[in-house]
């Protein structure tokens, strides 16, 4: 294994564990993720369905590094539409480019990850 594959694994494992991070803390009812889409102007169905996609995208990437690589695609490109969403979301309220950036570099790290899986078998 050559230095590339040893950092595409590695930034799959941050990437699923910022997923895991968090969904979990929108699942679990944080009051900073409670009044964050209350500001955003969102019901707080969004806030728990958001978590679980994240969640979801989190453990598949997880679980791809290890048992079925198949599951890093679907989880990539689910973690990379919540990353979109977040993008539109701070854009359209008119947040900083700080509250941008984050969602903006998590979306293009796994886009890179995708883009390296899809045409470099590991």
């Amino acid at each position: 294994m050559n230095l590339a594959n040893i950092a595409v694994l590695g930034s799959q494992a941050l990437l699923g564990l910022v997923g895991l991070g968090a969904g979990g803390a929108k699942v679990t009812h944080q009051d900073d993720q409670i009044e964050a889409f209350q500001r955003y102007g969102y019901p707080q169905w969004v806030r728990i369905l958001t978590g679980v996609l994240e969640l979801g995208a989190g453990i598949g990437l997880l679980v791809g590094l290890l048992w079925r690589p198949e599951l890093s695609v679907v989880s990539g490109l689910l973690l990379s539409g919540v990353m979109g969403g977040a993008m539109v979301t701070h854009l359209r309220i008119g947040d900083p480019p700080s509250k941008t950036a984050v969602p903006a570099v998590i979306l293009a790290l796994t886009v890179a990850l995708l883009a390296y899986r899809y045409v470099t078998p590991l």
